[in-house]
């Protein structure tokens, strides 16, 4: 499992083989790190890539084209060996295709490359999806699953708050056994002014993860970023995807998840057919998908 990494002279950022997973981000002029360490006690992986679906599937089955397929919580190539394509100093790049283990649950000709490229204080993840396929329609769903240290700067963790641009109140789809429950719940946030900017704040308390993930669909914001104590912002996640999920383990893990999604789980009444399956997305023969999020270190 070769780690390897890029750099400027804000940000030093390093990225495994193995799933092609983001695994540090460091503020070089503090040498601190932002990144959850895959400490095994609370969740061991720093920001895997989920493809080809995000989240569970119902009795983790989905059918396509008359054949059921069995596949596990947010696909395979988080634990796949990624190919090493490039790395410029700033911007590297990993790729993915199949074999014969991905062909048995997922019958695609897909190419996935992922990549990250730095910009001042920001790190940009990439994906492109490409249909390899010269006959037949691909489905698919991609997310990101970045774990963020929080707290950061030794405060409690019940200091911290994550912050959703722009709203005040929204809309989360919660989840009953990894499966999206057919109705929405109404999450009033608290009102927060930060640099000119209006956000929504939720209280990291202990059992705000109790129930699982929240899952925020229809691009209801577009940025969601974390404060510590102070009421500073030190890490925002800022991206175009249709939906995004808040997670961390019960109780009070040190870290968060803000999640971009491309994709979502299986609704607890889903009848399995891929095609039709929420937020899936679809690319003809030789067609290509290439999406970002911005992670922004202050």
């Amino acid at each position: 499992m070769a780690l390897h990494t890029i750099e400027n002279e804000e940000l030093r950022v390093q990225v495994s083989d193995h799933g092609g997973e983001l695994c540090s981000i460091i503020k070089k002029p503090t040498g601190k790190e932002y990144l959850w360490n895959a400490d095994k006690a609370f969740w061991n992986r720093h920001a895997p890539v989920l493809f080809p679906f995000v989240g569970g599937l119902k009795e983790k089955t989905y059918r396509y084209q008359g054949k059921s397929y069995f596949l596990g919580q947010h696909g395979f190539a988080r634990d796949k060996e990624f190919e090493l394509v490039s790395n410029s100093g700033t911007e590297i790049w990993h790729r993915l295709l199949p074999d014969k283990e991905t062909r048995a649950v997922y019958p695609f000709d897909f190419e996935l490359e992922t990549g990250l490229r730095l910009f001042r204080n920001q790190v940009i993840v990439l994906w492109r999806v490409k249909n390899a396929s010269k006959t037949e329609k691909m489905y698919f769903s991609i997310g990101g699953h970045p774990a963020f240290l929080c707290p950061i700067h030794g405060e409690k963790r019940e200091e911290c708050e994550i912050l959703l641009e722009g709203v005040s109140i929204v809309n989360t789809r919660m989840l009953e056994n990894g499966l999206a429950k057919k109705n929405l719940e109404q999450l009033e946030l608290n009102k927060k002014e930060i640099g000119g900017k209006h956000y929504g704040a939720i209280n990291l308390t202990e059992h705000l993860f109790d129930r699982d993930a929240y899952v925020i669909e229809g691009h209801q914001t577009r940025e969601v970023a974390l404060a510590g104590a102070d009421k500073k912002i030190y890490l925002a996640v800022k991206f175009d995807a249709p939906l995004f999920g808040l997670w961390a383990p019960k109780g009070s893990a040190p870290f968060v998840c803000i999640e971009p999604w491309y994709g979502r789980c299986d609704r607890v009444d889903f009848d399995g057919d891929l095609t039709k399956k929420e937020y899936i997305n679809a690319l003809e023969p030789g067609e290509v998908f290439c999406k970002n999020y911005h992670i922004c270190i202050f």
